[in-house]
């Protein structure tokens, strides 16, 4: 038996003191034993904390360079890609001992997220979203103002985090840096290790700018302590379900900036000129990889792809393909383990649709062999959009028209995400425009559903610029001595 002794929090070592009450969580999977260590947390404890990260933030983080934030997030990430880093390994047996993902989902979420998180892809998304970044540091002449501007981040950042991707939250506290804001963040009851340990890891390269950034649990609903955190934070950015997203919302001081992540839904769409016997290899296996990755719990997952009638291989074939491919992936990347509920829900749909074919409806089902690990379920012209039961249970909707999907995708327009799409011809771009226009806002190919880089507008906001304030400057009388200035003269 292994026994790992695990922090589910995290912060400053010069704060460590004023953490004093902790209790134990024990998890066991096979022959890991877990202690999480979770430390009591209350309204008076969270006012001091907070006032000791602005504190840092006004000290330290305010006054760094972009270039060298950049520099050590990009640092942090590829630590994270080394496969001998501490902390990853850590983290790859301890998050499938709490979540029930397999440590293979686990090792592929830190990948991607990493992958994601390099020094070209801040500098994009930061030069996509701010266009000139040191207008973070400093003012800088603005040839469009023909003037100066700067740009301010806030001085607190409150963030909740969610459960259903694991290494999602370093992308919170990544952006808090770069807006140079310190950052508290709430970690899930349902996955509290990544969180500390990526901080751990800023602490390593930079001890300054991990002063400014810490990250706790509190149960849900701890009204004082979200009351506490919510009166001395500038922004809050939240992840989760709509009935956790509204109620928070409705407690925040509307003085404060909030981005809310909340539940979205996320599909796939594929032409008949696509459907070809010569490419339906690749194909049935991206999109058993979009259905995959996650396990299919995050919004950027499908929960279905419409396939277009009349093209080599019918949406029929198309299914029976998929079958096969997704029992590739699960040998590859095997799904993780379901609470009793969850295994209910699929097993109660296969039980709908044998049924249905057993009366001779237009339907096929083809399911894994042993237990739920993952279903395919053919049916054709659906009236509604039917939300999967998620782990690895992907429909596939034969249409004639694949056009004619857009009444049926508007009725779900507030919580429209991410589309996969492959149609071949001359309405790809129509159905593109069609879907934006819907609300749709992130459209990708097959196989790309879970890969989001990060210049993506993150359900339709721009993360970064919309945590910022403006100020310009455009007095003509000044500008001469300000140019001046910056060429140091």
């Amino acid at each position: 038996m292994e026994v790992i002794e695990a922090a589910g929090y995290y912060v400053p070592p010069e704060f460590e003191e004023n953490v004093r009450a902790f209790r134990t969580k024990v998890y066991q999977d096979g022959e890991i034993r877990l202690h999480l260590k979770i430390p009591s947390v209350s309204r008076a404890m969270v006012e001091v904390l907070i006032d000791y990260l602005k504190k840092e933030r006004e000290k330290y983080l305010a006054h760094q360079p972009i270039e060298r934030i950049v520099d050590v997030l990009d640092e942090a990430s590829r630590r994270w890609l080394e496969k001998s880093y501490p902390y990853r390994e850590l983290v790859l047996k301890t998050i499938p001992v709490i979540t029930g993902f397999s440590r293979e989902v686990v090792e592929t979420s830190v990948d991607v997220e990493m992958e994601s998180s390099l020094r070209e892809d801040i500098w994009r998304a930061l030069r996509s979203e701010i266009k000139n970044p040191l207008y973070l540091d400093d003012f800088q002449y603005s040839p469009e103002l023909d003037g100066y501007c700067r740009a301010f981040g806030p001085k607190l950042i409150v963030a909740f985090f969610s459960e259903n991707i694991p290494g999602l939250p370093h992308l919170l506290f990544m952006r808090s840096a770069l807006v140079k804001a310190a950052c508290l963040g709430k970690v899930a009851a349902g996955e509290p290790t990544f969180a500390p340990l990526y901080l751990r890891t800023i602490e390593e390269i930079d001890p300054g700018m991990a002063r400014c950034m810490a990250v706790l649990y509190w149960r849900g609903g701890e009204e004082a302590i979200e009351e506490a955190a919510f009166n001395q934070a500038d922004a809050v950015i939240m992840f989760g379900g709509v009935e956790a997203c509204n109620s928070l919302t409705n407690r925040i001081p509307r003085r404060i900036r909030v981005l809310v992540h909340g539940h979205k839904l996320s599909f796939g769409v594929i032409g008949r000129k696509k459907l070809r016997h010569q490419e339906l290899e690749e194909l049935v296996a991206a999109v058993a990889y979009d259905c995959s990755m996650f396990d299919q719990q995050a919004c950027l997952a499908p929960h279905g792809y419409y396939l277009e009638e009349g093209g080599e291989v019918s949406p029929k074939e198309f299914a029976q393909a998929l079958a096969a491919a997704m029992a590739k992936m699960n040998e590859k990347m095997p799904r993780g383990t379901l609470s009793p509920a969850e295994a209910s829900a699929i097993n109660q749909l296969r039980g709908r649709y044998e049924f249905k074919e057993l009366k001779g409806d237009d339907v096929l089902l083809f399911a894994s062999p042993r237990g739920t690990d993952w279903t395919v379920v053919y049916e054709r012209n659906p009236e509604i959009f039917r939300p999967s039961p998620l782990n690895r249970t992907l429909w596939i909707w034969g249409v004639d028209d694949i056009l004619r999907i857009l009444p049926t995708i508007k009725s779900l327009e507030p919580f429209l995400q991410n589309a996969a799409v492959a149609i071949g011809d001359e309405r790809e771009e129509e159905l593109i425009r069609r879907l934006a226009e819907l609300g749709i806002t992130r459209i990708t190919s097959p196989g790309k559903m879970s890969l989001p880089s990060m210049m993506w507008h993150h359900d339709g906001i721009s993360p970064l610029a919309s945590l910022l304030h403006w100020c310009d400057v455009e007095k003509k009388d000044r500008i001469g001595v300000m140019k001046k200035r910056k060429k140091g003269g």
